[in-house]
């Protein structure tokens, strides 16, 4: 199977260099976002207490510069929600909402930058929220102030809107304001985090993050006795964990062919070689039992494996904290992404199924999607229409399909709502560049003013119904190697 789809999608690689017809343009706009980034970026606003007010403070100040109306919807004294909108003409037509998050996860050990300090080097900018997700929110205040300097109206409303709690499961954000404030946002359609693009020998693949996974942790706690450490005993919890754990790790979810993945895998079908076509038809067409074996073989690709079946990930341990004493009882988080249409309770008893009553293991789930969940986007819409229409100017060629991100977040709340969302998301190396949530969280500069592109293009053609700026751009022959 070709090795160009050994990668995972979390992003969007864009190649090119804007043409020289209106540069001055797109030159105004691409300083303009690294600015907003690099002046986010000094903002704290990591979890678990985000400065959002700071940055929300600083986001009103400059669309004040502009006399960009604003408001901002506050649940509690610590958080923020920010609301920006430049009115359309016809009123008849939805919205187009621009959303990001102004908090990031907590910066973890091991930075080289300083994390809450934005840092330009070789071409990139370091720190904290880099790519998750103050790029998103540099991007939407740039493209926002350019669009009303231009003194052209759109078609329909564009709508910038920056929540609270995102990466704690938005309480203060996007599930509140849904209940209390959605009748002053009201979008039908919405650009958000999320999104890729595969370049392959033969045409570039966009991945319009359509659907996402179901979030769930679930508690594996082992029980032992606690004593004195210098006294070890056989049932030493940690020890029966770390056993549990590794059970649970040779554990393998049965496949499941969804309607996003069936898309995906229909999609990138004629792209394979001999081999790789064979094993795709077998997943598409072929018997329930050939069906779990050519889903087995894929799943040796860990995003295709994403694409399949439902996936666990042990991540926060927790036992004694005394160094001369062992606990009675050891546990972890294991995080669980479920494909649409999974049971949460069919998968714990499941793993339930693993362990006897000797094994000392019990299993809770301590946090469970909210069901039902949204449907998947399908790609006979408008919006889509744009996403895929901006990627052929940028991309000649581009096929652009609907997809499944492994990740999880607002836009699952977006579309319980009824609005229909799409991912989009910047270039970059995933192999390489795709550090949120770690240490040294980067973009490169060409590559956030790629993403400004993109979302640029599709809210001209959406919203204006025209290029306010020419989107072809020259690709370099050596990209389509990448």
């Amino acid at each position: 199977m070709k090795k160009k789809f050994a990668l995972f999608l979390t992003c969007c690689l864009l190649a090119g260099t804007a043409v020289a017809q209106d540069a001055s343009g797109w030159a105004v706009l691409e300083q303009e976002t690294k600015r907003h980034l690099i002046n986010l970026i000094n903002i704290d606003t990591s979890q678990p207490d985000p400065q959002e007010l700071k940055a929300a403070r600083y986001i009103y100040k400059e669309l004040n510069k502009h006399h960009i109306d604003w408001d901002i919807f506050r649940p509690d004294k610590r958080h923020a929600n920010l609301l920006a909108r430049i009115k359309g003409s016809d009123s008849s037509l939805k919205p187009l909402l621009l959303i990001s998050h102004l908090d990031t996860a907590p910066a973890t050990e091991g930075w080289t930058f300083p994390p809450f300090r934005a840092t330009e080097k070789d071409g990139n900018i370091y720190g904290l929220g880099a790519t998750d997700a103050k790029n998103y929110t540099a991007v939407y205040v740039a493209l926002l102030i350019w669009l009303k300097e231009q003194n052209i109206t759109p078609k329909r409303d564009i709508i910038f809107l920056a929540t609270s709690g995102e990466e704690v499961g938005s309480a203060t954000g996007l599930q509140w304001l849904k209940d209390t404030y959605w009748d002053k946002i009201d979008a039908g359609y919405a650009l958000n985090e999320g999104g890729g693009i595969i370049y392959t020998d033969d045409f570039p693949l966009v991945f319009a993050e359509a659907a996402t996974k179901m979030y769930m942790d679930i508690k594996i706690t082992a029980h032992g006795t606690g004593i004195h450490s210098s006294m070890p005993l056989n049932d030493n919890a940690v020890f029966t964990l770390s056993q549990a754990l590794a059970k649970i790790s040779e554990y393998h979810p049965k496949a499941k062919l969804t309607p996003p993945a069936r898309t995906f895998f229909k999609s990138i079908l004629p792209l394979q070689d001999e081999d790789g076509k064979t094993t795709i038809q077998l997943l598409l067409d072929g018997s329930p039992q050939n069906q779990q074996s050519a889903a087995q073989i894929l799943a040796t690709d860990p995003f295709f494996r994403t694409q399949l079946q439902d996936t666990l990930n042990p991540t926060v341990l927790s036992a004694s904290q005394d160094t001369s004493a062992t606990s009675d009882e050891a546990s972890a988080i294991i995080n669980v992404r479920l494909l649409p249409g999974s049971d949460p309770d069919e998968l714990l008893a499941q793993l339930q199924a693993l362990f006897t009553e000797q094994d000392n293991i019990s299993l809770e789930i301590v946090e469970r999607p909210q069901l039902p969940f949204p449907p998947m986007m399908d790609g006979t819409d408008l919006l889509f229409a744009s996403i895929a229409k901006t990627a052929n100017k940028l991309l000649p060629g581009a096929v652009t399909v609907p997809g499944l991100s492994p990740a999880s977040g607002d836009n699952e709340f977006l579309r319980k709502l009824g609005v229909i969302t799409y991912g989009l998301g910047p270039e970059m190396s995933p192999d390489t560049e795709n550090r949120a949530h770690e240490a040294d969280e980067f973009i490169s500069i060409t590559d956030l003013a790629h993403q400004l592109r993109f979302v640029a293009g599709v809210v001209f053609d959406f919203a204006y119904e025209q290029d306010l700026l020419p989107l072809d751009i020259d690709t370099p022959k050596d990209n389509a190697a990448k």
